[in-house]
Formats: C-alpha cells, sequence, structure tokens
C-alpha cells in the first residue's frame, strides 16, 4: 500500500481524471448535460483530507487485476492506472441485504467509495466509487433516488435502464440513470468495472427490486 502522502496525490489524481472525463461529455442530451454540470458544481472545491480506513477485500475482487489490466488496454487507461494506484487502499463492500433468492450475488459484486461518507476522502453530498462484477453475473433490477452516473473503465456488459431494451456498452461509455429508475447489468466472458458518482440523496440506500 502507497504511503499516506503518495495515497493522498493518487486520490486527487483519480478524482481529477474522472471528473475532467465527465466534463468531456459535452455531446450528451441536455438533461444528462444539465446533470453532469450539476455534479461537477457538487465538486468544484477540493475534497477532504486523506481519512484512510481499513482496506478489505470480498471474492469479488478476485477479478480486480484483470479488469485493471482490461482498462489499461482501453480508452480509459489513464483513469485505470491511476485506480491501480489507490487499488490497495480500498474498502470493498456488498451494501444489499442478504436475500435467498438472489444466492452468490456477494460474492459476485463488489463497492467501494473513492469520495464519499465512507470513503478514503470524504464528501457529505457527493459519491465517487467504483463497482465491480465479476464475469457471467446478473446485476438484478434496482433503483436509488440519488442521480448516477457510470463510466465504464473494463468490460463490455449488457446495461439496461427504465423501460429500454438492454445494450451492450463498451469501455468509455457514460451511463446516465436519473432518480429512482429502475437499471440492471449482466457481464459476459468479461469482468466489468466502472467508475459510478451519486448526487441529490445520497443517503438512501439503492434496493432490489425483485
Amino acid at each position: 500500500m502507497p504511503d499516506l502522502a503518495s495515497l493522498d496525490r493518487h486520490v486527487d489524481a483519480c478524482r481529477r481524471l474522472i471528473l475532467d472525463r465527465l466534463d468531456r461529455g459535452r455531446d450528451e442530451p441536455p438533461a444528462t448535460r444539465r446533470e453532469i454540470d450539476t455534479l461537477l458544481a457538487l465538486s468544484s472545491s477540493d475534497a477532504g483530507p486523506l481519512s484512510p480506513v481499513s482496506p478489505t477485500r470480498l471474492p469479488a475482487c478476485d477479478f480486480l487485476p484483470d479488469a485493471l489490466a482490461l482498462g489499461d488496454l482501453g480508452p480509459e487507461a489513464d483513469i485505470a492506472r491511476a485506480l491501480s494506484a489507490i487499488a490497495p487502499a480500498l474498502h470493498w463492500t456488498y451494501s444489499y441485504p442478504d436475500d435467498p433468492r438472489l444466492n452468490g450475488l456477494a460474492s459476485a459484486i463488489a463497492f467501494t467509495q473513492i469520495i464519499g461518507r465512507q470513503g478514503l476522502k470524504r464528501d457529505n453530498g457527493l459519491l465517487l466509487g467504483l463497482t465491480l462484477m465479476a464475469p457471467h453475473t446478473i446485476y438484478p433490477l434496482h433503483a436509488h433516488p440519488a442521480v448516477e452516473f457510470y463510466l465504464v473503465i473494463a468490460g463490455t456488459a449488457l446495461w439496461q435502464a427504465g423501460h429500454e431494451p438492454a445494450m451492450a456498452r463498451p469501455p468509455g461509455s457514460l451511463i446516465f440513470h436519473p432518480s429512482g429508475v429502475a437499471h440492471a447489468m449482466t457481464t459476459a466472458a468479461e469482468p466489468l468495472l466502472a467508475v459510478f458518482t451519486w448526487h441529490g440523496d445520497i443517503m438512501s440506500p439503492s434496493v432490489y427490486l425483485t
């Protein structure tokens, strides 16, 4: 794990790279662009001081090295490399309650916050983190009040939102989920690694809709 000074620099570098990438979403529809502008305004000041938490791994983290290696070959390689630098310090969780109908998902999906209430840097108005999924995994329909953006770093998966048909979204895709819209993801042979951001109501959890 890097020393605290190096970790602080790497976290700031990740944050800048991700927000700069979102800021380049100029060709997005007007409603999406407005939400990007809101997100960027929330994150216009530097995040707070480094507040490292104890690093933890979940079974899905076995696929993180492969996902980062795939990301290093794709259009978001600069972000993948920055994430590799902070990977040893990340605290991974699976935040959904146990559900016997969804047995095994806690071993196939993992989340971590980089910036946020439980992140490496604290922020009470914004979450910036990662979603990691094992190959051949279905992340069932779920929804949350927070406005969400996803940026795919590695892995082409099927993404479905609202009443729209599922679409394959490759690395480099920017995906917008308005507040309350149901969405789901399904991986194929590759693991999925995606940056997510939340703003708005970030206190209410995501819930499965099964």
